[in-house]
């Protein structure tokens, strides 16, 4: 109850929500602009406290929807990228010029200082190249449908191709699954550069506290 009522004070305060939709997101607001896009499911439903897209702007909402969509994808790799070495690390060097090993690189934020300068430019250089040409925002297409990668994220630009337009009502589950697993490795890589940041951790005990 304490921390509950904290909870409603805030949301009182900050939202001025006083009623079912509280405790029940979207029961009691008035239909909005956006209500019926992807990404509008339970338990937080139409999400938008700022009131971002209140004017209704289409072209607007459908920027932001781009960003969300691409930052979401960046942070589930990023939390893969805090998990998988941990496990596993490939074999071999990753600088031989400078004798250093994959194995010989820490994990998390101790990395950056390690990887050589020139390390750095090859990854920028790759990620403009995924900007500018294989993951391009198709036009005409869903936010996040690039040319470049099919169904599942496959990489058909690898071998040339060109992937077909999402079929939205065919791939609305999977579609929704993305920008709601998106937004949760949003908030889990935030957590865990700070774990990392503030108390040094990375590895399991950072997922399975007191390990």
């Amino acid at each position: 109850a304490m921390v509950a009522i904290v909870g409603m004070i805030s949301q009182n305060g900050f939202l001025g929500t006083t009623g079912p939709s509280m405790w029940l997101p979207g029961a009691a607001l008035p239909q909005r602009a956006f209500e019926k896009e992807l990404g509008v499911t339970m338990p937080m439903r139409y999400w938008d406290p700022l009131g971002l897209a209140s004017d209704g702007e289409s072209e607007a909402f459908q920027r932001r929807r781009m960003a969300e969509i691409k930052n979401g994808r960046v942070a589930m790799w990023a939390c893969m990228g805090y998990i998988v070495p941990e496990y596993y690390r490939f074999p071999g060097y990753l600088s031989p010029s400078q004798n250093l090993e994959f194995k010989d690189v820490p994990n998390g934020l101790a990395a950056l200082s390690k990887v050589p300068g020139e390390g750095w430019a090859q990854i920028g250089i790759f990620i403009a190249f995924l900007e500018l040409f294989a993951l391009r925002q198709g036009e005409g297409r869903l936010p996040g449908d690039t040319v470049g990668c099919g169904k599942l994220g496959l990489p058909v630009f690898l071998v040339g191709g060109k992937s077909s337009p999402c079929d939205p009502v065919a791939n609305e589950r999977s579609l929704n699954a993305e920008i709601n697993n998106g937004r949760l490795a949003m908030v889990a890589i935030v957590g865990m550069i700070s774990q990392n940041g503030f108390l040094g951790t990375t590895g399991p005990s950072m997922w399975l506290p007191g390990v």
